[in-house]
């Protein structure tokens, strides 16, 4: 088992990619914190993890509040005893022109997905510190932070965001024997992804896309899982994309 007791927070656990994470991770041998706003949600995701019954546990935080995202951290921190891996993965998205953003959603947009990556890698990293050893920690970024697309202007920008701040990270904390790399998928079927195609009417996936179809949440988890391992030891402040040779496309019309 490549993360055999490895202690592990997953960020935005309850669904999607972020399940597909902690499950694969669970498969693996890691013991995992599930850390999401929907306790609903996290109650579904216990009820398709009860074969790892014991391995989890789970943490029901809004990352948008500063106070919450502490407390939440050092209760993950606590619970198996240390950190060795974070991974940032929960973020939001809306689909809306860039005339139309509201400072309100660019404020949410940015909360999420920049400034809890940011504090709770800090939080993470003084952890892992403290314990020696080492660590990893995984950012959520899109191919929308290396290459824009229209009404995503605000996700656009805190994705790429979240490749720089990876990247200065990775820097930092590499004497310390910490990894930080991040992801960049392209288009993926989970809820939120279905969601924001729904409501402008797109297909699940764009025919830019050479492989013709969107990703599963497994096939990106595998991507963290290799992060994750000490087969990527090596492997630090990288951006790693999942896109089905979306970005490779560019120049086709």
């Amino acid at each position: 088992m490549r993360l055999a007791g490895k202690r592990v927070l997953v960020t935005g656990a309850g669904r999607g990619i972020g399940l597909a994470i902690a499950r694969r991770f669970l498969e693996e041998g890691a013991r995992v914190v599930l850390l999401d706003l929907s306790e609903t949600e996290l109650l579904t995701a216990a009820d398709e993890l009860a074969d790892y019954s014991g391995s989890w546990t789970t943490e029901v935080c809004d990352l948008r509040d500063p106070a919450q995202l502490e407390a939440s951290a050092t209760r993950a921190f606590a619970h198996f005893g240390g950190m060795d891996i974070v991974v940032n993965n929960a973020g939001i998205a809306y689909r809306e022109s860039f005339l139309d953003i509201s400072l309100e959603h660019w404020n949410a947009v940015f909360e999420i997905n920049v400034r809890a990556v940011y504090r709770l890698g800090q939080l993470a990293a003084r952890q892992m510190i403290g314990q020696g050893g080492g660590g990893a920690i995984i950012n959520m970024s899109s191919k929308n932070g290396i290459s824009a697309s229209a009404e995503l202007a605000h996700y656009n920008a805190s994705k790429a965001a979240v490749i720089l701040l990876t990247e200065s990270m990775a820097v930092e904390l590499a004497p310390y024997g910490i990894r930080v790399n991040a992801v960049a998928p392209g288009f993926v079927d989970t809820p939120l992804d279905r969601r924001l195609r729904e409501e402008s009417g797109l297909p699940s996936h764009s025919e830019h896309t050479p492989m013709k179809r969107a990703a599963a949440p497994e096939e990106v988890a595998n991507v963290f899982l290799f992060l994750a391992s000490d087969e990527a030891a090596y492997v630090t402040g990288e951006t790693v994309r999942v896109d089905g040779g979306h970005l490779a496309n560019g120049s086709e019309l």
